[in-house]
């Protein structure tokens, strides 16, 4: 045992002030510097997670509305090309420009402005039909008027294909991207080679890419890895540059944090994508802002803590010195008192305690401590007295004997009903004085709680009455002694005293899998749920209210006290109607009469 505690003999050997230091240290600056520590570089992450994601997000956002403007285009590339109308008429072969003109004006005019949308610029076919006059929607190819990226188109597979230019001349001259498609649906109309532009509006796109300028520097960046349109500006821009790592960084500065994200996998956007370029400042500011926070936390984590204790355990350790000082004259025989501020705290008080044993010691020693020695002794003699005279007067012989004397003047006198209750109060009182097991099969308490009931049936008459209802299979299982006839008595006294005719108590125990349930059933007045309640809290209170329902209360301490809260006493009532009052135990805690 000495070996055990070896740790706690060595802490004991420390000086006071080195432990306070000890826990000081260990329990409160070391904690919270870890604690602050561990909080910095989780929320550092956090943030970098944060803004990391948020910049995903935008060029997410920024892909889909681009990938949407060309899905759209070419969707619509795709339907010009199945308009069988449209093919009949370009792959006629006409004799003069008035024929062609006729046509036009019936139906070439309006064919394609009413494909026309927000995010589309402008409509053409191209076609090598040279009786075609070529005008603002249908182009004749030729040396001067060829499709842009027809080389590509023709070695891509699909038969459409993004491509970017600069338009030299025109309405809208400048820079353009265009979805190109070839128009071979129909192999009878295949006279003459037909191909689709679908030219987007540029306008829109750089609108898009300037929406997320706040996070990010976006670039729409081509097949060939060339910039084509860039947020920040609008106009021209030099579409031999390519794009590398070492042009971000050069663009952006050191700080810069770049996101890549492809339009898609399809093969007329294969190479197409989105390179975002973040300026990292904002994020480091957010960092410098969340260090100085948690440095100033911090601080005020640790000085104010450290100041506060200083201060209490100051107090602490002067009174506990000027104590153990006072204790050590103690030990050599001089008993003076503390004369400090003395406090209202735990300390304080045991200084005054300890002033108050000084002022009192010899006083114990040489008077009161053998004065109440004696008076203890008297008092321990006075109760044995007592308690003598109590078990002479209820001498178990002398009350047998009374029994035996009225049983011979009843049967003398013929008095049969007397002599019926006599013989049963007789086997009642026995079974009180002579049975000492505390545990005894449910089919005695019965038994003997049938017998005080045959007492109450003499006392009413017929106006009283009872009946059995027991299940067979927990005749033989123990239960405490003298836990049915109480909550009988009870119902007897107080459900029935005032019903004046009719009345009636039924018990009922029965065993299911789970648990074994006693109830004693009356029709009595019942009680209230205020009444109730009040009862209920009386039954379990360690200092009940009054005198009344001892009975209830000592079933519900043998219930208690013989399986450790498992058994549930129940006590439930309609006003006018019935009470019920019972216990249910576990199976589980049972024991069976062998």
């Amino acid at each position: 045992m000495r070996h055990k505690f070896w740790m706690f003999r060595n802490v004991n050997d420390i000086p006071l002030r080195s432990k306070f230091l000890l826990i000081y240290v260990l329990s409160i600056l070391l904690p919270v510097i870890t604690i602050n520590i561990f909080f910095y570089q989780r929320t550092s992450a956090d943030i970098k997670i944060r803004e990391q994601e948020n910049l995903r997000k935008s060029i997410d956002r920024a892909a889909g509305e681009l990938l949407g403007m060309i899905d759209e285009s070419v969707a619509l590339s795709r339907i010009i090309a199945a308009d069988d109308s449209l093919y009949e008429l370009l792959d006629r072969t006409y004799r003069s420009p008035v024929d062609y003109y006729n046509e036009y004006h019936a139906f070439l005019r309006d064919k394609l402005t009413r494909y026309m949308s927000a995010n589309i610029l402008e409509v053409r076919i191209y076609t090598k039909n040279d009786t075609i006059q070529t005008g603002s929607h249908y182009i004749v190819m030729n040396d001067k008027n060829n499709l842009p990226g027809l080389k590509q188109l023709k070695s891509t597979s699909g038969g459409i294909l993004v491509v970017d230019y600069i338009e030299p001349s025109g309405f809208n001259a400048g820079r353009r991207i265009s979805v190109i498609g070839k128009m071979d649906t129909y192999t009878s109309y295949a006279n003459y080679a037909k191909y689709s532009k679908i030219d987007l509006e540029v306008s829109r796109i750089y609108s898009i890419l300037n929406r997320e300028s706040d996070s990010l520097q976006l670039r729409l960046v081509d097949s060939n890895n060339r910039t084509v349109v860039s947020s920040g500006e609008f106009g021209d821009s030099d579409l031999s540059q390519t794009i590398d790592d070492d042009s971000i960084t050069k663009a952006s500065g050191n700080s810069a944090y770049a996101l890549e994200k492809s339009l898609g996998n399809l093969a007329y956007l294969k190479g197409w994508k989105l390179i975002g370029v973040a300026d990292t400042r904002h994020l480091d500011h957010l960092l410098q802002e969340a260090r100085n926070s948690i440095l100033g936390l911090l601080a005020i984590s640790i000085v104010v803590p450290s100041v506060l204790i200083y201060i209490i355990l100051r107090s602490y350790h002067y009174r506990i010195r000027k104590l153990s000082r006072h204790m050590e004259k103690v030990r050599n025989e001089r008993f003076d008192l503390i004369e400090i501020q003395e406090g209202r705290d735990e300390i304080g008080g045991l200084i005054r305690t300890f002033n108050i044993m000084i002022g009192k010691i010899h006083t114990l020693i040489n008077d009161v401590y053998k004065l109440e020695i004696r008076q203890k002794d008297l008092e321990l003699d006075q109760v044995r007295t007592e308690l003598s005279m109590l078990q002479s007067q209820m001498n178990p012989h002398f009350l047998f004997n009374t029994l035996n004397a009225l049983l011979v003047v009843s049967t003398k006198n013929g008095y049969t009903e007397v002599i019926e209750i006599i013989k049963s109060l007789s086997k009642l009182m026995r079974q009180l004085l002579s049975h000492s097991d505390n545990l005894i099969p449910l089919q005695e308490e019965l038994q003997f709680t049938n017998l005080y009931l045959q007492i109450e049936k003499f006392r009413f008459g017929e106006l009283f009455d009872y009946t059995f209802e027991v299940d067979p299979d927990a005749a033989s299982l123990l239960i405490p002694r003298m836990s049915i006839q109480p909550l009988v008595e009870n119902a007897c006294k107080h459900g029935l005293q005032a019903r004046k005719n009719g009345r009636q108590i039924k018990i009922t125990a029965s065993r299911n899998a789970s648990e074994l349930v006693i109830q004693v059933i009356d029709n009595g007045i019942g009680m209230d749920a205020g009444r109730l309640t009040e009862l209920l809290r009386d039954i379990r209170s360690e200092r009940p209210g009054n005198g009344e329902h001892v009975g209830l209360r000592n079933v519900y301490r043998r219930l208690e006290l013989f399986y450790e809260g498992n058994a549930i006493f129940d006590l439930s009532s309609v006003p006018g109607k019935e009470t019920i009052a019972g216990y249910r135990i576990p199976i589980s805690r049972l024991q069976q009469k062998k």
